[in-house]
């Protein structure tokens, strides 16, 4: 028994040091689709992000989609109903980077679509094979964002987005940047910063990423990244957040 609980603790520990890495400098890495199953396993390891392309994204979560199901038409969405929303989708423009919906309610409207099973489907056994701990205990969570996410930082060992409708713009700071963000940076664009927020936003370094439905961006834990919508339409995104128990551990300190 002793031995069990001694062979557990090595592992946590051995776990909490691969999840604090992270590269000093940053690279995209770039991947088809179709390819994936190949290649993922050796890009992941790279701890950098990822774009995959060709990926199909999750049905339903587009405007069109989620006008046909009328029992979501009344899902909050930032004290609106979502069928207000689906009509004058520049109510999401007006929040800014701050999001319209809590983490718990994008994981409720995720799980009104399905997204949890869609994402255990055909994500979680990729991810599971591409860490040595994941056959045992990887799991996903998905969340629905509507409308653009200002900065924070990734905490799962693999946080995907994939745009279902209209075009965004996805900023990645760089690990040096970070000591020049003002103290109140969560949730803001880093595009509208100025030197009123701090003294020195001409050293903010970072990367604008656009992406479209059929694409999609993974993330390793640490980065500070935001997601904001290219127009004033109606915008929308899956999330597929893929954890192992120290990412677990560490979000529900988030």
């Amino acid at each position: 028994m002793v031995e069990i609980l001694v062979f557990i603790i090595v592992l946590f520990c051995i776990a909490v040091l691969f999840y604090k890495q992270r590269r000093p400098s940053m690279e995209i890495l770039q991947a088809e689709e179709a390819q994936i199953e190949a290649q993922l396993n050796d890009l992941l390891e790279e701890q950098q992000p990822l774009i995959i392309r060709g990926i199909t994204p999750p049905k339903g979560l587009t405007k069109e989609g989620l006008e046909k199901i009328p029992r979501l038409a009344q899902f909050s969405v930032g004290g609106q109903p979502l069928d207000d929303i689906l009509k004058h989708p520049t109510m999401l423009s007006g929040a800014k980077g701050q999001p319209v919906l809590s983490q718990d309610r994008r994981g409720a409207l995720a799980g009104e679509l399905a997204l949890q099973v869609w994402a255990e489907h055909l994500w979680l056994p990729k991810f599971k094979q591409s860490t040595w701990l994941g056959w045992m205990d990887g799991c996903v969570k998905t969340e629905v964002l509507l409308g653009g996410l200002g900065m924070t930082r990734t905490v799962a060992l693999y946080t995907c987005i994939m745009p279902t409708e209209g075009v965004y713009t996805v900023s990645i700071l760089s690990k040096e940047s970070e000591r020049f963000l003002p103290k109140e940076w969560i949730y803001r664009y880093p595009g509208d910063l100025s030197p009123n927020d701090t003294p020195l936003v001409a050293e903010l370094k970072y990367i604008d990423i656009i992406v479209r439905p059929g694409t999609m961006i993974c993330f390793p834990p640490h980065y500070i990244m935001s997601i904001k919508p290219n127009q004033e339409t109606f915008t929308a995104a899956a999330i597929v957040e893929y954890h192992e128990p120290v990412s677990l551990i560490a979000k529900s300190f988030s």
